[in-house]
């Protein structure tokens, strides 16, 4: 069975040893996971699949084990099988959106109402205030049937709107263009 864990605490060294460790001592391997630190706070979604099927609970106590007393909060859920791995179908295709620009409310609110409104999903978003500005990425899951040039055109308006620059591009030109990979050594 997959078990979906979240963690959040105050940020220290540490955490995520304890979480693996726990996961690996119950027999699990973690599949996926994403992990931030935001404002000295850790956060983390896990994955993981573990022998003997153990009670949401048993999980819960396990990790919290790895921490002080009351230090993680942490919640446990078993994915269901028959769950689809994406709130998107498998033909949506995926592209990524940058902003750039001053900080004010709303944006995150406007520009989420209008992605849904398109029917367009967003599977990862980071966001950033530092010195006034505000930084966007989203990774977004686009029905086929929109027009890319189009909503380019309509999304770039929309940033502007909010007095930002906005940049949307199919995430295969988005990972050539930033894989750093691509700058590692050459093999010999």
């Amino acid at each position: 069975m997959e078990y979906i864990i979240t963690v959040m605490a105050h940020d220290r060294p540490g955490i995520v040893a304890g979480i693996g460790k726990a996961i690996y001592e119950m027999g699990g391997n973690i599949e996926e996971l994403s992990q931030t630190v935001m404002r000295g706070y850790f956060t983390i979604i896990v994955c993981a699949t573990l022998l003997h099927s153990p009670s949401c609970e048993v999980v819960k106590e396990a990790i919290e084990a790895t921490g002080a007393p009351d230090e993680l909060e942490v919640a446990v859920r078993i994915r269901k099988p028959d769950e689809p791995l994406s709130a998107t179908p498998p033909s949506y295709d995926h592209f990524i959106l940058t902003l750039f620009g001053r900080d004010r409310p709303g944006v995150i609110y406007h520009m989420a109402s209008y992605l849904a409104s398109h029917g367009i999903n967003i599977t990862d978003l980071y966001g950033r205030t530092s010195d006034g500005g505000f930084t966007i990425v989203l990774e977004l899951s686009v029905p086929p049937e929109l027009d890319p040039r189009k909503l380019k055109d309509e999304l770039e308006k929309l940033g502007r709107s909010f007095g930002m620059s906005a940049h949307f591009q199919h995430e295969n030109l988005f990972r050539a263009t930033h894989d750093l990979r691509s700058l590692a050594m050459p093999s010999v």
